[in-house]
This record gives C-alpha cells, structure tokens and sequence, in this order.
C-alpha cells in the first residue's frame, strides 16, 4: 500500500509546472482505462488521500483485492463528495487507471454508486471519464456574502486557478542536479509518506487554497496543504542580522502598487521538485503576487535561484482566483501503515 501512496502524493502536486517527465502518466498507465466492480471492504477518508479496498470477483477466478486512492478528502469535500458517499458493504464501480509499478493498485478517478450517483475522486483527471467538477457547491450564499463584505485586497482566501493557461517548463539542471535525481526513489524517500510537509518553494505549488492575513508589520500566509503557515515581514528591522536556516527560510515584502514582493532566504529543504531533485543551501525565492484591479484573480511569479540545483535561475507563474465563501480547511495528514 506504502507504494501507491507515494504516487498519489506526487499526483496530488499535480499542478507543478516542471513535471514534464513526472506527470500521473509515469505512474499510471492513464493508456489503460479500466473499471473494477465489486463491495468496499475498507474506507480511509484522511489526507493525504481517500484509500478504498474493493474485493471484486471474475469470472473464472476468485476474488481479487484491489487497492484503490484517489483526491484528498478537503479538495474532495469542495466537490460535494463526503465520506458518507460509501460504506463497507456496499457495492460500487470504481474507474480509473492501473499503477505501472505494484499489482491490484489503481488511481480512482470516477466512483458509481448503488444509487446511481456518478461522483468524481480525481478532479484533474474526471473529464476523462465523463464528469466536470462543480467546485464550490459547498459554500453557502450566507458565507459568500459575508466574505465579500469583508475581503479587502489581498488578504482573503484564494482558490488555485483551475484553468488550462499554466505553461509548462523545463529546468535547466545542473550535473550535480541530475545525478542526485536519478538516485531519488519516491516510494522510499519521499518525505511526505512520513507526514512531513515541503520546504520552499516547492510547497507553493500545489491546489489546495492559501489564505492572507494583514498582522500589522507582518503578513500571514496560510497554506491549506500540510496547515503550514509562512511569516512575512514587512519591516525595515526584520531584515537586517543572520537567520537560521528553515524548510520555509527567512521571508521579508515590500509592496509595489497592487503586487507584494516577497524576498525569501536561509531556506533549509532539501528537495527541488517532485523528482527528487537535490535543492543545495544557497536556493532563495523572489515571489510577487499581484492583485487584479477587480481584486478576482491574483497573478503569481516566482524567480527561484539556486546555483547547485540550476545552471540559470527559474521563473514559474500561475494564479489563484477568488471564490467568495471559500476557507482553508485542516489538513491533518496521517500516516499510513
């Protein structure tokens, strides 16, 4: 089970832009669309991923065990699929594709129900079997209203933008880089099979929400992933003297009309990307998140400079978009055995 479960925390990061060569297709052969049948045996409903056990029986065989995981439950919730979908004992359909590295494995995309509901369980991937994510369905008109009386610039709740103009890149590795990726083994050394959540800055790059708080001469920065919280300083005094080296590093802003310029350094994390990329010690992020003027969309750049990692600096954009009524939700990731 460990095995599936570190492809499918690589799948979950799935929006990180220099993946060519490490998308859920070199995992799972998304060439081979298959449906298992059969009565749900187990159900695990906890990030970082929603675990079934489906015992299935073919014809001319016994019964077969298939393991299968899907989206994180807090995404999956925003969805309108809860945890009350299935039971033990009750009989569904599960679509999907199978690992390309442990039998009885699969990434479950679309579960069918007795009832004849179709839900999706993979939301980056349901189009595929027939299914468009409806986001938002679990926000109230009351808590919609209320955040927008409330947002003011910046500091709100932002949701990954969940449209298709995202450009790929491809880094530019340095020899040392190559080398310390080829020996990466994600379904031994991947921190998070053992709870522990990314350093910068490949922790901004996923697509759970993040949050802003105005603290005066800081900036807080939430992250649903992993809860983690990031401490902007906005003072003159904050930068100045040595820090010690953290996954997250030393982050100070200033700000340039509508964009918060953020100046991160002293970043202690090992791992670039999702490969397994060696990051070396003298890694610092130059992020600048800027505001639209109908305060809908909030543009990311981030310039990442790291002369171990990268023959010449990085630069990734994305967005996140305002959906009113939206709240980060605890993430609590649990081991699994």
């Amino acid at each position: 089970m460990k095995s599936i479960c570190s492809l499918l925390i690589l799948a979950s990061m799935l929006p990180m832009a220099v993946r060519a060569h490490h998308a859920v297709g070199a995992f799972f052969d998304t060439s081979v669309p298959m449906t298992i049948d059969g009565v749900v045996t187990s159900m695990r409903w906890q990030n970082p991923h929603v675990t079934l056990t489906i015992e299935s029986q073919t014809a001319g065989a016994g019964p077969e065990r298939w393991h299968v995981e899907s989206g994180g439950p807090t995404l999956l919730r925003r969805l309108g699929v809860t945890a009350d979908i299935a039971a033990v004992g009750d009989r569904v359909s599960v679509s999907g594709y199978p690992s390309r590295v442990a039998p009885r494995e699969m990434i479950g995309v679309r579960i069918e129900l007795a009832d004849g509901r179709s839900l999706p369980m993979f939301p980056t991937l349901a189009a595929r079997f027939g299914i468009q994510p409806q986001f938002g369905v679990h926000i109230t008109e009351e808590a919609a209203e209320a955040d927008s009386r409330s947002a003011r610039g910046i500091f709100r709740v932002w949701t990954y933008g969940r449209t298709s103009d995202r450009p790929v890149v491809e880094p530019a590795y340095t020899a040392q880089a190559l080398a310390g990726q080829a020996e990466y083994d994600p379904l031994v050394d991947d921190p998070a099979l053992r709870c522990i959540a990314a350093g910068m800055p490949l922790v901004m790059d996923n697509p759970f929400p993040i949050e802003f708080t105005d603290q005066g001469g800081e900036i807080l920065l939430e992250l649903e992933l992993w809860d983690i919280q990031r401490t902007i300083h906005m003072t003159d005094s904050a930068s100045g003297g040595a820090h010690r080296g953290t996954p997250l590093g030393f982050s100070t802003g200033r700000w340039e009309g509508n964009t918060l310029e953020v100046t991160t350094t002293d970043i202690d994390w090992a791992i670039f990307d999702d490969a397994g990329t060696p990051q070396g010690r003298q890694v610092h992020s130059v992020e600048r998140f800027t505001l639209s003027g109908d305060e809908q969309r909030l543009d990311y750049e981030v310039l990442i400079t790291d002369p171990e990692t990268l023959l010449e600096p990085l630069v990734l954009r994305w967005h996140w978009d305002w959906v009113p009524g939206e709240a980060l939700q605890a993430y609590g990731c649990t081991l699994v055995e």
